[in-house]
């Protein structure tokens, strides 16, 4: 039986009051890029190649991480992680450092974990990789670090400024220099010399991008693991559902083998949306919401795995993350096993961009369109984790809205850069912000009533 967030929160507590075992257990590693980051809530930062040279398993223990554990089990509160403090603050919610702690691939490492001093080296159980940038969407709160297309128009236009700040977004730096897959790449040659031990202690092994199916690693790790199972392995690949050519099938035939052939204990498919239709190819620009569609559907009636819809919700999402969650209940109910749920949603809270964060939104759109989704998830086959991560996303954007004087300064600032930032969008990428958000129109003009 799994403990209950209560119980993990005082046995977390405990330990330090910003203790969180996934700060050990939890890894996303930008191989194109170099850099690594112990969960989505945190900014990425620079894997050093003089340590990795002599020990691979930097890519996940640098020195940087092993100094946030410190201050964890000293009773802190790293800076890094301070969604986590305002939800558990600011709503009385459980957070992601309760739900990532409570989590199979992490609880099982409570009691080793609590007894570290930080300085060791640990065997993440959850890892998620980049192999590169390449990607055919630009979305629009990516950047160039995470999408080649987003590259290219920087390249082409220039980063996106704003006046009302003196800011420049996506501006090429060092952290978002890309190695391209044609040349060699140090942190590629480390991850493979890491790789054969380190999925031995893994739970869960996750492939992002970028577009992964557009990376030759991808199909370079399915090849291993289909000559070197791994039957207590979850293996998971995100994709946009969309790539080029002939790559869906093929990748839908492989992921088909491995199950076949039991070489590996589950495979879930990650797919990325928060909207439905045109507010969708607007917001996650290159996406034909059909082909996505169909794609989805296919992997669902080929496979036995799971889809799991990654929900990066931000400001964009509002109007029609009813019905997508409309969408994703429908294939809830078709594709239902009474075994266990295939069809799954996780809904994490864009912060960065600010001008993309939802904390910027009127009181009247949250009202409208996202207090109706939990009686909608409530009605239909969505776990208790699901609702609660929605109810949680309103519960902070109303603690905003109950709280005009104290959050009042940070949401005209981000109305500004919104306003600056949709000008250039559209122009940028031949989109109509007007007309494709009608919804959002008042909400337009109240940003631009707050560049005067």
């Amino acid at each position: 039986m799994r403990v209950e967030p209560t119980e993990v929160k005082q046995k977390l507590d405990a330990v330090g009051c910003g203790f969180c075992l996934a700060k050990w257990t939890q890894v996303t590693i930008h191989l194109g890029s170099g850099l690594t980051q112990s969960c989505h809530h945190v900014k990425a930062h620079p894997i050093d190649l003089n340590d990795l040279a002599t020990n691979p398993s930097v890519l996940h223990n640098t020195g940087f991480k092993k100094n946030i554990r410190k201050q964890m089990l000293n009773n802190e509160r790293p800076e890094e992680c301070n969604y986590c403090w305002r939800i558990e603050d600011n709503t009385g919610m459980t957070s992601d450092r309760i739900w990532k702690s409570r989590d199979s691939f992490s609880w099982p490492h409570y009691d080793t974990i609590k007894n570290l001093t930080g300085d060791e080296d640990f065997y993440p159980t959850y890892v998620e990789v980049s192999f590169s940038n390449v990607c055919n969407f630009k979305c629009g709160y990516c950047g160039p670090a995470f999408s080649s297309k987003w590259g290219d128009e920087i390249r082409e236009h220039g980063a996106y400024t704003f006046d009302s700040t003196n800011w420049k977004y996506n501006q090429p730096d060092e952290y978002q220099k890309q190695i391209p897959e044609r040349e060699e790449n140090p942190y590629i040659e480390a991850f493979w010399k890491w790789f054969p031990d380190a999925v031995q202690h893994m739970h869960t092994f996750r492939i992002t991008g970028g577009e992964p199916l557009m990376s030759k690693h991808t199909n370079k790790v399915i090849d291993h693991l289909m000559h070197n199972p791994q039957p207590n392995l979850e293996f998971s690949i995100n994709s946009n559902a969309c790539p080029p050519g002939d790559l869906w099938k093929q990748f839908v035939d492989k992921i088909k083998v491995l199950e076949d052939k039991k070489c590996i204990k589950r495979f879930i498919l990650f797919v990325s949306a928060e909207g439905v239709g045109e507010q969708q190819e607007y917001n996650r620009f290159g996406m034909d919401w059909d082909m996505f569609t169909r794609n989805v559907e296919y992997y669902l009636s080929s496979t036995q795995g799971v889809c799991s819809f990654m929900s990066a919700f931000n400001i964009l999402s509002i109007p029609t993350f009813y019905k997508f969650l409309q969408y994703v209940a429908d294939l809830k109910n078709k594709y239902y096993t009474k075994d266990f749920q295939r069809t799954l949603v996780d809904i994490p809270y864009v912060k960065s961009p600010g001008f993309l964060d939802a904390k910027i939104s009127t009181y009247d759109l949250v009202q409208e369109y996202l207090y109706p989704c939990v009686s909608l998830m409530k009605k239909n086959n969505f776990s208790t984790m699901e609702i609660q991560k929605m109810q949680r996303i309103i519960a902070d954007l109303n603690v905003r809205h109950d709280q005009p004087e104290k959050f009042e300064k940070e949401a005209i600032d981000g109305r500004r850069m919104f306003y600056e930032w949709i000008q250039q969008y559209d122009k940028r990428r031949g989109t109509n912000f007007v007309e494709t958000f009608p919804e959002m129109n008042r909400f337009l003009e109240d940003c631009k009533a707050c560049m005067i």
